[in-house]
């Protein structure tokens, strides 16, 4: 019924970024966060102020990656119960693809961050889709992404 090869049995989502618009709050949260820091290291190092870019260093140094415990107490507990590294790491693709008893390669995984794409491959997923919410379609690409779409609902339209 969707857009992917017919081998696929499983679905994984990333849920931040993919299945819920966050990527531009959380980058705006990052800029905020981050250019305050780098004003006072450069005024300290008598060095330019660079703010920070909230699509390519959030990307590079921020997304991906774990948050606050909060964040951590809501997807990521079997994560850390079961003692799986995060993205770019496979080990939550290769679980999560057993839970609906499928194997890894019949499996398709959707992420936004470049660091989750990279997982897919890592994984041996058999689909990694690429949600670019923010225009960076090749950077997933170049991460291990089959295909790059703006929005879930285009793998309907591709049928």
């Amino acid at each position: 019924m969707l857009g992917l090869p017919a081998h696929v049995r499983a679905c994984l989502f990333d849920l931040d970024g993919v299945l819920t618009r966050t990527a531009k709050v959380h980058a705006a949260a990052s800029k905020e966060r981050f250019d305050g820091r780098l004003r006072e290291r450069a005024t300290r190092e008598g060095t330019a102020f660079v703010p920070f870019d909230a699509v390519d260093d959030h990307d590079e140094y921020v997304d991906g990656r774990p948050r606050a415990d909060g964040v951590r107490t809501f997807d990521p507990v079997v994560a850390h119960e079961r003692r799986l590294r995060g993205v770019p790491g496979p080990d939550t693709c290769l679980e999560a693809a057993r839970g609906p008893g499928a194997e890894p390669d019949r499996a398709a995984v959707s992420a936004d961050a470049p660091a989750g794409v990279e997982a897919g491959p890592a994984g041996r997923s058999g689909v990694v889709v690429g949600v670019d919410r923010v225009g960076r379609a090749e950077r997933l690409r170049a991460r291990g992404a089959d295909v790059a779409v703006r929005d879930l609902a285009e793998l309907l339209e591709s049928r």
